[in-house]
């Protein structure tokens, strides 16, 4: 009896194996762009300072004490940071490990969700790789923002509700919508627009499921008890003190405000595409069997960019309608392009390379419109999979959770608090939309173009990646070449997320004037005029620091160089060698 039993259970272990493999090998992209990569700094890196700064805390004391500076909640993920610490020993790197944990786990949970979306695996793997490999994941994977951790939730979220559309049973339906909606209370912890999933998406599906009246009656109270969660977290971190909790009032909605919100969404939008490519121009092929219709639409859609092209360089010029069309974590300047230290950074992308992405991105767009409004003519039929869902069902679980999500970057946008990672749960949507499409109304699986294009964008990310933190290093070397000659760190104008550091380190807190717990925390400075050609960006919330010196790109910055030579740092990307310069910060602004 052995004998026959056991061949089996071989058999379908090797099976299962064999499914996962794929999603194993997603899982490993980016461990293995770390070791390329080399992505270390001990300095935070765009608002991950104040997030380790807690982490440390954490860890030394047990304690959640913010600083100041943080709007999300960070939840598990600050508990994650500090084991990570406690196990390794504080360093910036040690904390940010935690957070390459979390990308693995997402892009394993990416693959097997397009899986269970209906996706081939390997048009699910490609996908997935897209994801991850692009230069918006990779630098927020080797950091300590909630990006990821917020994208892992939403995921997750939508993963178990897959589950538990697809199961057999309603036991496994009961199980994997309530534990979908636990989870996710939880999970949201760590960003809160996470929350959308069991605040949209899971009583989206419990409606899929509403004629299962024991699976909505348990999956409901399920949902109402996570529901009641999410508020009770949210009143809490309220009440912390030096907490920055989001408001969300538009005050004055004006036609100003209306004109930020189509700006940034018609700039999201292709924000949005661009990180798409390797499967958006794989809509182009079809072209080369175009019908009449097809003709008129790619011919329309022209028409109607290139018009739209010419208003929009009129009246607003041409350098914010070239990819990659946002500012934020990617750019023309390179990846994570905050305002960190005085002067100008070097470009890497010149105005050609934009020009190419940018057409690319419109012909890929062009592209699908024509597909999807053409109809190809013989087009392949394809077998439905047991494990794939109609399209009105996805549609029902991922569109009130993407017009939900849409809807809070519409009220960033308002007053132009949009930043460009902010779209990184919509690639994840889109991608799974358009992929399954491209399978079912092109070729059953992508081509080998597309692992191509992949290639070249992994290649960018990676280098770009290497290079920030080639640049913050640079910072680092530069700020202990002044410290060398016994000044304080309150003497030194560095990048900004250094100054607050230096500011948590000596008062506690950042000075912003968000905080509302404890009363009269914040103390009002006077902005200071700041010279031509000397910034002191939001100076203001770190009055610890008397800046004697400061950074910069440009050595005519301020009051022109002072007597340290420049700290220069290679990178793998142009211009290659790039110079850190020490000037001298004007006399009359020194607090």
């Amino acid at each position: 009896m052995n004998q026959i039993v056991l061949p089996k259970r071989t058999s379908r272990l090797r099976a299962a194996a064999k499914a996962q493999s794929p999603a194993i090998l997603c899982a490993s992209a980016p461990a293995f762009c770390y070791l390329l990569a080399r992505p270390y700094a001990e300095t935070g890196i765009c608002d991950d300072w104040s997030y380790i700064k807690m982490a440390q805390v954490l860890a030394q004391t047990g304690h959640v004490v913010y600083n100041g500076w943080e709007t999300p909640m960070l939840g598990w993920q600050l508990f994650l940071g500090a084991a990570m610490a406690r196990l390794f020993g504080f360093s910036f790197t040690a904390v940010r490990l935690s957070t390459l944990i979390v990308a693995m786990a997402t892009a394993y949970l990416v693959q097997r969700t397009f899986v269970r979306a209906g996706i081939r695996p390997w048009n699910a793997t490609l996908a997935t790789m897209t994801f991850v490999l692009s230069p918006m994941f990779v630098p927020l994977a080797f950091g300590f923002m909630t990006d990821i951790s917020g994208v892992f939730c939403t995921v997750l979220c939508l993963y178990m509700c897959l589950r538990a559309v697809q199961a057999g049973t309603e036991n496994s339906m009961t199980a994997w919508i309530s534990v979908a909606a636990m989870l996710n209370a939880l999970g949201g912890t760590a960003r809160q627009t996470a929350w959308l999933g069991v605040l949209v998406m899971v009583p989206s599906t419990l409606w899929l499921l509403r004629r299962r009246r024991r699976v909505l009656m348990i999956g409901g109270l399920s949902c109402v008890v996570a529901i009641g969660l999410v508020f009770a977290f949210t009143r809490w971190f309220s009440r912390e003190p030096y907490t920055i909790p989001e408001q969300f009032t538009f005050g004055a909605f004006d036609l100003k405000s209306v004109e930020n919100i189509v700006a940034m969404t018609m700039r999201g939008i292709a924000a949005l595409l661009l990180l798409l490519l390797p499967v958006l121009l794989m809509f182009v092929a079809p072209l080369r069997r175009a019908n009449r219709r097809m003709v008129v639409v790619l011919a329309a859609g022209s028409l109607s960019f290139a018009a739209m092209g010419l208003v929009l360089f009129l009246h607003h010029g041409l350098d914010h309608w070239l990819a990659p069309f946002l500012d934020g974590y990617v750019s023309a300047r390179g990846l994570v392009d905050v305002h960190s230290i005085m002067g100008p950074r070097p470009v890497i992308l010149d105005d050609g390379f934009r020009v190419l992405l940018t057409v690319a991105t419109v012909l890929g767009l062009l592209s699908l419109m024509a597909v999807f409004f053409g109809k190809i003519p013989g087009l392949p039929s394809l077998p439905n999979r047991p494990a794939s869902l109609s399209w009105l069902n996805l549609g029902m679980i991922l569109s009130p959770f993407s017009m939900g999500y849409i809807a809070l970057l519409a009220y960033r946008a308002s007053f132009g608090g949009f930043n460009d990672r902010y779209l990184l749960p919509l690639v994840v949507l889109t991608l799974l939309v358009l992929v399954r499409y491209y399978q079912e109304a092109v070729k059953p699986e992508l081509p080998i173009a597309s692992a191509v294009l992949l290639g070249f964008l992994a290649c960018f990310s990676i280098a770009a990646t290497h290079d920030v933190f080639a640049m913050y290093r640079g910072y680092i070397a530069a700020i202990d070449e002044v410290r060398s000659s016994g000044l304080p760190a309150t003497a030194i104008n560095g990048s900004w997320e250094n100054d607050g550091w230096t500011q948590i380190e000596a008062a506690g807190f950042v000075n912003d004037p968000g905080i509302k717990v404890p009363r009269g925390a914040y103390v009002f400075h006077p902005v200071s005029v700041f010279p031509a050609g000397c910034d002191g960006h939001s100076m203001d919330r770190v009055p610890a620091v008397k800046p004697v010196y400061a950074l910069s790109f440009d050595a005519t910055q301020c009051e022109g160089p002072a007597a340290f030579p420049p700290v220069t740092y290679r990178t793998w990307l142009s211009p290659h060698v790039t110079s850190i310069y020490i000037v001298k910060f004007p006399a009359s602004l020194r607090q």
